[in-house]
């Protein structure tokens, strides 16, 4: 087995540049005497001047994949290895699975054994009524509040009473690029901050409205809101967002949830002349080409002027039916 031989004296900062290299064989140990340390290499190639040496060297234990272990326990006890689920989401230290064969708790024991988790849960049902609701079942551990660090926010919440959707991450993750420099934000539909605190945090805005109805989601948003230390430019309400008037107009209007399109003629009563709604709603297939249209027939039965500055589709969120991101210019 060849081998690089740095000087013990110098071997620290050299063996730095040669891991970044892609020139070690890190199938193999690096091992060390009093004079030398000993790196793999998997070609001597671009090495001038090193003195490279033939030196047997053991063999580096690969880990063996998490599901592979899970597979290989779950078998032991009866489960079918092609029940087992293949995919997890991950939120701190707890899982949700999905999962209909057989023994789940003592399938959630084992994932929970393997992964390092404290909760495991599994979903039973969709994120249901306004104040969205998750649908799931705990299987293992205590249950209780999570802290999520998503593109450097930190997000605490119950994954048992609280929307958590990990397939919005890219539109979370956007909102740090929307121009608010300055301006006036009303989130309508808050949660836990999901849109409106990477807008604090990245945006640098004059003022963030915050709106949430459900109970738990509200003392998540003024927790995160704390905790991310953007509290100075936020004020938050836990109410329906329908009974609230803001004692400024807004530059822009966030409106997370699909029922949004029922809340259009509210959201412009609170928006400047001019500014932007940012509106989630649902699109059947038939629809998608042209996924503007319900909103636009709101915008008309009001006689509201408008432009579609965009609309893109986020991802699929049942049979048929798409999560769309759209954005209205009110003139």
């Amino acid at each position: 087995m060849k081998a690089i031989a740095l000087p013990r004296k110098s071997a620290e900062k050299e063996l730095r540049t040669f891991l970044k290299s892609g020139l070690v064989d890190k199938k193999k140990r690096i091992m060390a005497d009093t004079e030398y340390v000993y790196v793999p290499i998997l070609s001597d190639r671009g090495l001038p001047g090193h003195r490279i040496v033939d030196i047997d060297l053991l063999e580096r234990p690969v880990p063996e994949a998490p599901i592979s272990v899970i597979s290989r326990r779950a078998s032991e006890i009866g489960i079918k290895v092609g029940d087992l689920p293949r995919r997890w989401v991950r939120f701190g230290n707890s899982i949700i699975i999905r999962y209909g064969g057989a023994e789940p708790r003592l399938l959630a024991e084992i994932m929970a054994s393997v992964l390092n988790a404290k909760s495991v849960y599994r979903y039973s049902g969709r994120i249901s009524g306004v104040l969205r609701v998750p649908s799931l079942e705990l299987l293992f551990g205590n249950g209780g509040s999570v802290t999520h660090l998503e593109n450097g926010i930190r997000y605490a919440f119950d994954p048992s009473k609280v929307m958590f959707s990990p397939g919005n991450v890219g539109v979370r993750s956007s909102m740090k690029h929307v121009e608010v420099k300055g301006k006036i934000i009303f989130d309508m539909f808050s949660g836990i901050g999901y849109f409106s605190i990477p807008l604090a945090k990245y945006g640098n805005p004059h003022h963030i409205y915050a709106a949430e109805i459900n109970p738990a989601s509200y003392q998540y948003l003024v927790t995160n809101i704390k905790q991310n230390k953007v509290q100075e430019i936020f004020t938050t309400f836990n109410a329906d967002c329908s009974t609230i008037t803001l004692p400024e107009k807004a530059d822009l209007i966030v409106m997370g949830h699909f029922s949004s399109p029922a809340y259009i003629r509210h959201a412009v009563d609170n928006l400047r002349t001019g500014g932007i709604i940012m509106m989630h709603h649902l699109v059947s297939s038939e629809n998608l080409q042209n996924s503007p249209l319900e909103i636009e027939k709101k915008l008309q039965e009001y006689h509201l002027a408008y432009r579609i500055s965009s609309s893109r589709v986020v991802k699929s969120y049942s049979p048929h039916h798409w999560h769309v991101v759209t954005q209205v210019v009110i003139s």
